[in-house]
């Protein structure tokens, strides 16, 4: 990950707050370019899954429970890419509060452009020259009591592959962990996350995923476990031609992500 700011003073501050007046204020911001940030990024989890399938189509297939319950898939389902090179562009607001940890106090503002060269689908790579755009807002903050994460984005993506749609979609991610109890931390140090892809010629629904995780704080070193369940919907016009014909699994799966954050 390399960093550029155009300008000496280019990252700004902003007080820690509660979580409503953070989503307020940074949504408020107004998207002036002051920072480039270039980023490469792997998924092994789906690279593990293609691996496993590429070398026996047999252990594949043992995995797959019910038409909507495959254990790999369930762990690698909604990766849609092995790999990305990114560039974003926009703000970049560091939080200050009186007790933090470490140095990812931190949100962007701006917008965020991705390519690649591959398509994954159901543990299979298909050669694709993509790319995505889209406005994006996103940060982390963390102090002793509380951890935070959220993302909320939309965009386009394209496809060099004929048989892969065109989609525009919107997303949103909220991520939090209580270090110390509360009377509602039961419910709020947990995750959710949603993201809606429409076709780009006729804005029919393409595909819809939801994932909802449970956060445990392990206090000792600042981990936490976590476990999601989710559910993802990919609708037939999603592929055509060569690629609609490697499809093996029902439109609707089963999402599970096991999960240890730092």
């Amino acid at each position: 990950m390399v960093t550029i700011p155009f300008s000496e003073g280019a990252v700004e501050r902003q007080v820690e707050k509660d979580e409503a007046d953070t989503y307020r204020e940074m949504l408020a911001r107004a998207l002036v370019p002051r920072y480039l940030l270039l980023e490469a990024s792997v998924n092994p989890l789906p690279l593990a899954g293609v691996a496993l399938r590429s070398g026996d189509e047999e252990i594949y297939r043992r995995f797959k429970f019910s038409p909507t319950l495959n254990l790999i898939e369930a762990g690698t389902a909604g990766f849609e890419e092995p790999y990305a090179f990114s560039a974003f562009l926009g703000k970049v607001v560091n939080f200050e509060g009186r007790e933090t940890l470490g140095h990812r106090n931190i949100g962007y503002v701006g917008y965020l452009a991705s390519c690649g060269n591959y398509h994954l689908m159901e543990s299979q790579l298909f050669p694709d020259n993509w790319v995505e755009v889209e406005a994006k807002v996103k940060g982390l903050f963390k102090t002793d009591k509380k951890s935070m994460s959220w993302s909320f984005r939309g965009g386009a993506k394209l496809h060099n592959n004929q048989d892969i749609a065109d989609v525009f979609y919107f997303g949103v991610r909220r991520d939090r962990v209580d270090f110390e109890k509360t009377p509602w931390s039961w419910l709020l140090s947990a995750a959710v996350s949603y993201q809606a892809d429409f076709s780009r010629k006729d804005f029919t629904p393409l595909q819809h995923s939801i994932l909802v995780e449970k956060n445990w704080p392990l206090k000792k070193n600042k981990l936490t476990l976590s476990m999601g369940v989710g559910y993802l919907w990919r609708g037939t016009g999603k592929y055509t031609g060569t690629v609609a014909e490697h499809r093996t699994l029902d439109k609707s799966q089963i999402l599970l992500r096991p999960n240890l954050k730092f």
